[in-house]
């Protein structure tokens, strides 16, 4: 099985609906995007939607947001059509994504939010494996912290965690991780850094903060 990684050009319409077929499903409504905010995601230079392929089809994705004015980058979205999950395709996918963007953009954190597999749902079995897989590329999570996802809908948010991907960062201090969420929150979801959300993510947070 030949797996082949490249970047969805900003003129491959046919590449952005099968992409956005494979978005649509694999993804709570309370943490998607509308159609017209990938295209724009499409068309930044501060965003790259990685794309897997076998014989020219679309199988997977991974959206990276790599702005040259944040000290990380943010792995936002990532998901393997469910018929050729368990193949190894995603690991290929985050690998060849992040490298790409580490000789394009240069070396810095990776941060990825997944829905917290602590939480009672239904999907824990999904979330524990979703985990599981990530910790396995050698990605470690920031405890103790929960992370509140800015969503705009109405939909509560889920319980999130935050994990990163760096080989050389074994913690990380409050004052960091307040700097990386405070962007998040700012460049990716149009929020502003006075976000209560933030304060309540914050108030019993300590100074240093383990990666697991």
């Amino acid at each position: 099985m030949q797996v082949t990684i490249e970047s969805l050009s900003q003129k491959d319409e046919n590449g952005f609906n099968s992409f956005y077929d494979i978005y649509k499903i694999s993804f709570p409504a309370s943490e998607q995007k509308s159609k017209e905010e990938l295209l724009s995601i499409l068309n930044s230079s501060d965003y790259t939607i990685f794309t897997s392929k076998i014989s020219n089809e679309i199988v997977g994705f991974c959206v990276i947001f790599h702005p040259a004015r944040a000290s990380f980058y943010l792995l936002e979205y990532m998901a393997i059509n469910e018929r050729k999950r368990g193949l190894g395709i995603g690991s290929k996918l985050f690998y060849a994504a992040v490298m790409q963007t580490f000789s394009k953009q240069g070396i810095k954190p990776v941060i990825i939010e997944i829905d917290s597999p602590e939480e009672t749902s239904n999907e824990k079995d999904i979330r524990e494996k979703r985990e599981l897989f990530y910790k396995r590329l050698g990605c470690r999570k920031i405890e103790p912290f929960d992370y509140i996802l800015p969503i705009k809908s109405s939909q509560v948010a889920p319980l999130m965690k935050l994990l990163v991907y760096h080989s050389d960062i074994q913690n990380i201090s409050k004052s960091q991780l307040m700097e990386w969420v405070e962007d998040i929150y700012t460049f990716v979801y149009g929020c502003t850094k006075d976000d209560e959300r933030i304060d309540k993510m914050f108030s019993n947070t300590p100074k240093i903060l383990k990666l697991i």
